[in-house]
């Protein structure tokens, strides 16, 4: 257990954790409960797309005075 506190390296493998895989680990745990939201709401994100999408098309065929 002190080789993979000090090292890094998995007991009974050649495998070495570094800060990159941690920091990955870490990112990854802060983003599943976004994610998850976002899928929930994901109804709502598309429908402000498509406004979004809509107002766009409106403002860019709007005839000069």
């Amino acid at each position: 257990m002190q080789n993979f506190i000090v090292l890094g390296i998995v007991p009974g493998t050649n495998v070495q954790t570094t800060f990159s895989f941690w920091l990955a680990v870490g990112g990854a745990l802060v983003a599943l409960p976004v994610l998850r939201r976002l899928w929930r709401k994901r109804h709502v994100l598309v429908a402000y797309l498509r406004a979004r999408k809509v107002a766009k098309l409106i403002g860019r065929l709007q005839l000069q005075a």
